[in-house]
């Protein structure tokens, strides 16, 4: 299985960091560690960000180029992430290598270069969440959602062409908007590269990921499963692994982004 979070070609002044993961929160990886680790307790095809914060903190000075290939996750620590690279001791380079979807897109928006292919993709949504309650539970639910979503809308504003108004960024949240890359450059200050051709990304298909082109292609195939470890005791993990297992059960998927003929 491919790793959601890698370092390479380090160097004394640069380091390529690939995201290529479903971006999650640290309070998850010890579950998904105990639960889908490896032998190692590693865990494959997820972005933490108490990862990307070890890595940054040996790669001060250094310039940073981010390879982003993700559908997305977690809104904050997506935006844990997107900070930390805005904190980074040195220069920051964004490239969309296939898909920058979700929370993903503000990891992209967060660095001081932004480039992506013609064939590549953003994806802008509204921020989405599983709530249960009573009546004032719900509306204080869309509440946090309205919230969410107005500070994911500045980012894109901050990095929006100075034609392009608020009401225009809104829209575009609000319809669960695809870019190509030509089409980014309309609205943002990115760099437009030739088409290449993509490369895999893993992780889950999240459900509220809507309006997806054509001419894109999401391979989904049903992840092996390992055997479940048996819990030695009755500790509070039990139910959230329980309530984790059928999640992963219903929506593990490894996802291939096929390169898009749009070209």
């Amino acid at each position: 299985m491919m790793k959601g979070f890698e370092i390479k070609n380090v160097t004394d002044t640069s380091a390529d960091l690939y995201v290529t993961g479903q971006i999650c929160d640290d309070e998850d990886k010890n579950l998904l560690s105990w639960w889908l680790g490896d032998e190692d307790g590693n865990v494959n095809g997820y972005v933490f960000p108490v990862d990307i914060k070890n890595q940054l903190d040996s790669l001060k000075g250094k310039t940073l180029n981010v390879y982003i290939n993700s559908v997305g996750g977690s809104v904050f620590a997506g935006t844990a992430i997107a900070n930390m690279l805005k904190r980074h001791d040195g220069p920051t380079n964004a490239i969309v290598d296939g898909l920058a979807a979700s929370i993903a897109t503000q990891i992209f928006f967060s660095c001081d270069n932004k480039q992506i292919p013609k064939n590549a993709y953003l994806m802008i949504h509204k921020p989405s969440m599983v709530a249960a309650g009573d009546a004032d539970d719900l509306q204080q639910a869309a509440s946090v959602l309205d919230t969410i979503q107005k500070g994911l809308e500045t980012t894109y504003q901050d990095n929006a062409k100075k034609d392009v108004t608020a009401d225009q960024i809104h829209e575009l949240v609000n319809n669960s908007t695809w870019l190509t890359g030509e089409e980014a450059a309309e609205l943002f200050n990115v760099d437009v590269t030739d088409a290449l051709q993509m490369v895999a990304c893993v992780g889950k298909l999240p459900q509220n990921i809507g309006n997806i082109p054509g001419n894109i292609k999401f391979i989904a195939e049903n992840m092996p499963k390992k055997p479940v470890k048996q819990p030695k005791n009755n500790d509070k993990n039990i139910e959230k692994l329980a309530e984790y297992k059928l999640k992963q059960q219903k929506n593990d998927i490894a996802v291939a982004l096929a390169m898009a003929q749009i070209l």
